[in-house]
Formats: C-alpha cells, sequence, structure tokens
C-alpha cells in the first residue's frame, strides 16, 4: 500500500472483561454493493458523523436484500449491537428497515446459499431504523465472529449505516495481523510510550490495549527500546504521514 518493504506479524489474544467493549470499531468489513464511494469500513471507522452524502456512513446500491458484514477476527461473546442511522435526511434514513441482526461462527459468504442462510438471530425490527442510536440486546448472549446486518424490502433499497458497535465481553480468541513497515515511522503524536524488551512485546502490547484505547499501530525504536502507541484509522491512506528513520519500525494493522 505504501511502497515500502513490508512483512506481516501474526498475534493472538484471549480477552475477559468485566466491561462491554467494541470489537468492531477497525475490523474488516464488506458489504453487497458499493453506493458510490461510501464503502462497507465506513461502518467501522470509528466516525459516527450521520452524513451520508459528505462521506461518514456505509451506502450499498439500491437492492431488494442489500447486506453488510463485519469479521471480528475471532469468537466474541456477542452480547449488544448499536446502530447509528444517517440521521441529515429523515425520509431517506427510514428506508432501512425490515432488517436483521445475525451472527456466525464461519464466514458465511463462503457458504452455500448465501446470502440466503440465517445466522444466530440477535434481533430483528420490522419497523424503520429510527436517526438516533438503536441499542439492541442479543436474546442470549451469543458466540460468534461474522455480524451481518441484511434488509428485505418489497422494492430496491438501500442498507446504510454510519457506525456499528458489536459490545462484548469476552474472546476465546482474537487474531490480528499487523504489516511491518520496516525503517519506517508514524508522525503523530502517540497516545502512549513505553519501555519494552523487544518489537514482539510492543506490538503485544497494543493488542492488549485494543479494548480500551483501539490501538492499531505501534513505532518501534530499537536505540531506545521505546514503543510508541497509537489509535489511527488503519483504513485511510498514510503516506504524507510517514518518514524514512533508520532503526525504526512502524506496525500497523492489516486491513
Amino acid at each position: 500500500m505504501y511502497g515500502i518493504a513490508v512483512s506481516c506479524v501474526l498475534i493472538t489474544s484471549v480477552s475477559m472483561t468485566t466491561v462491554l467493549y467494541n470489537a468492531a470499531r477497525f475490523k474488516p468489513s464488506s458489504q453487497s454493493s458499493n453506493y458510490e464511494n461510501f464503502y462497507s469500513y465506513l461502518g467501522v471507522d470509528g466516525d459516527y458523523n450521520g452524513a451520508v452524502l459528505s462521506g461518514h456512513c456505509m451506502h450499498t446500491g439500491f437492492e431488494r436484500t442489500p447486506w453488510w458484514i463485519v469479521d471480528l477476527l475471532g469468537q466474541f461473546d456477542v452480547q449488544q449491537i448499536k446502530l447509528y442511522n444517517r440521521n441529515e435526511d429523515y425520509i431517506s434514513a427510514i428506508r432501512v428497515k425490515n432488517f436483521t441482526l445475525d451472527i456466525f461462527d464461519e464466514d458465511p459468504r463462503q457458504l452455500a446459499n448465501f446470502p440466503n442462510i440465517t445466522g444466530h438471530l440477535c434481533y430483528n425490527q420490522t419497523d424503520p431504523l429510527e436517526t438516533t442510536p438503536l441499542l439492541v440486546n442479543c436474546r442470549t448472549s451469543i458466540l460468534g465472529r461474522y455480524i451481518r446486518l441484511s434488509m428485505t424490502t418489497d422494492v430496491n433499497n438501500p442498507l446504510h449505516i454510519c457506525e456499528m458497535e458489536v459490545l462484548v465481553g469476552s474472546s476465546i480468541y482474537e487474531l490480528i495481523n499487523f504489516d511491518k513497515l520496516m525503517n519506517t515511522k508514524l508522525v503523530d503524536t502517540p497516545m502512549a510510550q513505553v519501555q519494552l524488551s523487544d518489537s514482539f512485546f510492543c506490538v503485544r502490547e497494543c493488542l492488549q490495549r485494543r479494548m480500551s484505547t483501539y490501538c492499531t499501530a505501534v513505532n518501534w525504536i530499537t536505540s531506545t527500546r521505546s514503543c510508541q502507541l497509537f489509535s489511527i484509522n488503519p483504513f485511510v491512506d498514510l503516506t504524507a504521514r510517514l518518514i524514512t528513520d533508520q532503526g525504526t519500525d512502524l506496525y500497523i494493522q492489516r486491513i
């Protein structure tokens, strides 16, 4: 993506927490179609602005059965889901109706008859989705990895949300790939800096902080054994914020 030598690091984590946290932010997603450039990642990029036409929300084309999926990159105990609809145009907003939230253990896109399959049902609603955020409790806590929002209509309509939060209490595992950009430094203000023995522990520190800070990148400075941690949107092009710096390696979450 950045024209720089890249290798890959895979980190695994198991987490338990007494406070629910959003496991969907900055995770891979896809949707049934794209309306202009309102791509799927705009539903999990941490931007809660409800103005679709300003580029803040995901938006499919006009279909009978549009869908959107986020991959949590691990098995999570899903308890609640929160939806943020577009809010700049009420008439357009309420086109989202007769929708379902279901959860899958494996990628449903690889299964026969997709999208005409059903996962573990968390919630469904026939009435329109309002412009105020909707917080739903799954009927029971559900263990799964893929969260699908889908809609069925009598006429062609788009599916759009400006953000989805998948609120979880724990994970069995979480697998995150980090791209390593050698001799490259992210020029930004870190949210934290710690001293560690090597780069592996630096990347692991980032993953362990995901529950509270959504860490997605680190600068590892070899000479000082400094680990700079960042919460940045990995979906945007960071080229303008990167410099060549011998002895510093940037690790950034792969998208």
